[in-house]
């Protein structure tokens, strides 16, 4: 005779009966789980069939746990990448304030990314009055050298 585990086979029951449609894996469990005199065939059945349904969840479960590390992978990648990037813009923001070379050239590149196609309509409205304030106070400093 099949050994059963009798907790697990009533959760499944009660969580297959609450599934709007249930596979029809799922309500042969469902049939043979509230079944009161089960024969050996039924108990042999139903042991597959939880066998089965216990390596699926041991599958999610491991699927989860695999989408939670690349997740949180992924995030450590975006969360250096940023501070990268503020590292680099405030120093470039230095730079600027303190060399006039610097900012000379700076002026030349924020005036093609102004007039090129690097930055889309949607972001151009972000940093719009950040560029604009940047080549007015540039364009007054090299006019005025």
């Amino acid at each position: 005779m099949a050994t059963i585990d009798d907790d697990y086979l009533d959760n499944l029951v009660q969580r297959f009966k609450g599934f709007k449609s249930p596979n029809d894996t799922q309500k042969l469990i469902i049939l043979l789980g509230e079944k009161d005199n089960r024969s050996d065939d039924d108990n042999r059945k139903l042991s597959v069939l939880l066998k089965a349904e216990k390596k699926a969840d041991q599958l999610f479960k491991a699927r989860a746990d695999a989408r939670r590390l690349i997740d949180a992978e992924k995030g450590k990648q975006r969360k250096a990448r940023t501070r990268r990037m503020m590292i680099l813009a405030s120093a470039v923001e230095s730079a600027v304030e303190q060399d006039d070379e610097v900012k000379s050239l700076m002026l030349r590149v924020m005036r093609k990314v102004d007039d090129g196609n690097y930055i889309s309509d949607r972001d151009k409205e972000v940093v719009k009055g950040k560029l604009d304030a940047f080549l007015d106070t540039s364009l007054a400093v090299s006019n005025a050298l």
